[in-house]
């Protein structure tokens, strides 16, 4: 029972992580890319490059980080029910013989392809641009890649007798 737990903390810790390195990644540069004339989302105007602005007030800042935050909040439960696809695979591929750069790849993969999923979802709602969509999803590519695809230890690892 004690590694059910563990493989039940383990996938809730890298979803939660992996969230913040897609979503989180998209929302910072939400905030960062509007500091150098980048428009990250909005209906009118629409996302694109208008200029570097005059003036920078904290309540712009504070304004653009609050529908930042909504990435997060609106990926949160979506990430938690599909996070679940490169977890297994890239598990599952450390339980097998295979060299690890294979559950590196394939976490990457899944990684960027559920990053894909969840930034378009998430960013339909405050009509995001591309380049912070394409931020998050290069935020989590190295996370599947890289963190994911770590080996765990073997008391974490479920193994099917």
């Amino acid at each position: 029972m004690q590694r059910v737990f563990s493989v039940i903390a383990d996938y809730v810790r890298n979803a939660v992580l992996f969230l913040l390195a897609s979503s989180g990644v998209a929302a910072l540069a939400v905030v960062l890319l509007p500091l150098i004339g980048y428009n990250s989302f909005g209906d009118r105007p629409a996302p694109g490059w208008y200029g570097i602005p005059d003036h920078i007030t904290w309540e712009a800042i504070l304004s653009t980080g609050e529908y930042a935050i909504a990435l997060p909040v609106f990926g949160a439960i979506p990430v938690l029910i599909y996070f679940v696809v490169p977890f297994a695979a890239v598990r599952l591929l450390q339980l097998t013989r295979l060299r690890p750069w294979i559950s590196q790849v394939v976490g990457g993969l899944l990684c960027g392809a559920l990053g894909v999923l969840i930034i378009s979802m998430a960013g339909w709602y405050i009509a995001l641009g591309a380049l912070p969509a394409y931020a998050g999803v290069l935020g989590g590519m190295p996370y599947g890649g890289l963190v994911l695809a770590r080996r765990v230890r073997r008391s974490a690892a479920v193994v099917v007798t």
